[in-house]
């Protein structure tokens, strides 16, 4: 019994957690994340799937807190099949973001209408079978990409875990006429919180992961937009802005801004990147900011990690130890001990 009272109190407390984070994370996805091309509908699609789970955490946290049900409620019922399709339409204008919201793309809706006629009881296995479909099909469709990318370790696992979570929710939501509610409640709030919470250590972990997995994704299955480009000069003007001029310490440059100097536009930018060294833009630029401050954390012994960090065009020391780590699973502080007692010996 204390237990379970625990256990309600955390999941309260979860509830509040993920909708304080939706805010933030919708902030973050329309204001900021330069590196990402952002079209109007998955902007638009990214507020309503968080819009959406925030609206569920809150009937759950009205459901754990009162004696509202919100199994019995429509409107709760609603969110539950809104929150699937938002989710397909994010995910395939972040994939895709030149692909216009066509008509016929509607169709994914169709079952918001017929969950405002179906029996109560049908419309949660309806939606939470959806929503795993849905996830099973944006994580194939992403590790499809795998042979395209040189780090998809962290990639996969996320989404390997999301597609878990999904498939676990499937169970939850075919359960429901046999369990009591509460547990279900429980449950899924808890499944909500985990998910929100993977996500922003994924931003803060990798915050480039999503413009990678684009890039890589638009290489993977569009048609090359590389065509009458002379590939051979592009690279060797991009590799003379690079190591001539050292543009990688400009930590306003983008995408966007380095196709311009090279007369080319951003998709076929990211094109050349990618069949030319096998990885993203983004993380072209942050391999060459980490080759640069590999040099000076040991010629210049006394200069600070933040210094450091700042000389070679990153925003943020966090982000300098993210990206320090994806690319030599160590951090800057480590690998300057080690080469230093290296150069000693």
């Amino acid at each position: 019994m204390i237990g379970l009272y625990v256990i309600e109190k955390f999941t309260i407390l979860l509830t509040g957690f993920t909708i304080f984070s939706a805010g933030l994370l919708i902030l973050a996805y329309v204001f900021f994340l330069p590196e990402l091309q952002k079209s109007v509908p998955s902007k638009l699609a990214c507020s309503a799937l968080l819009i959406g789970l925030a609206l569920l955490q809150w009937c759950h946290y009205t459901t754990l807190s009162t004696t509202f049900d919100a199994l019995n409620s429509r409107l709760y019922l609603l969110l539950l099949l809104v929150v699937p399709a938002s989710f397909y339409f994010f995910s395939r204008f972040v994939l895709f973001p030149d692909e216009r919201l066509r008509i016929s793309l509607l169709w994914h809706f169709l079952p918001v209408i017929i969950g405002a006629v179906l029996p109560k009881v049908m419309v949660a296995p309806l939606a939470f079978l959806i929503g795993t479909a849905y996830s099973l099909w944006f994580a194939l469709l992403v590790l499809k990409t795998r042979t395209q990318h040189s780090r998809f370790e962290f990639e996969r696992f996320f989404f390997g875990l999301f597609a878990v979570l999904a498939v676990v929710g499937l169970a939850l939501g075919l359960l429901i006429p046999y369990i009591d509610h509460r547990i279900y409640y429980l449950a899924y709030a808890n499944s909500i919180g985990i998910a929100m919470f993977l996500v922003l250590m994924a931003i803060v972990v990798f915050p480039d992961m999503l413009s990678d997995i684009q890039q890589i994704a638009a290489m993977t299955y569009a048609k090359s937009k590389l065509a009458g480009v002379d590939v051979d000069s592009k690279k060797v003007q991009l590799e003379a802005l690079m190591r001539q001029e050292s543009i990688y310490q400009n930590e306003k440059l983008s995408l966007s801004s380095m196709a311009a100097m090279l007369e080319m536009n951003p998709h076929q930018l990211s094109e050349l990147v990618n069949t030319q060294y096998g990885y993203g833009f983004s993380r072209f630029v942050r391999a060459h900011r980490i080759d640069r401050a590999k040099i000076l954390l040991v010629e210049e012994p006394d200069t600070s990690i933040l210094a450091i960090s700042i000389m070679t065009g990153f925003q943020s020391q966090s982000n300098f130890y993210s990206a320090f780590r994806e690319l030599t699973s160590m951090s800057p502080g480590s690998y300057r001990k080690e080469m230093t007692n290296t150069t000693a010996s």
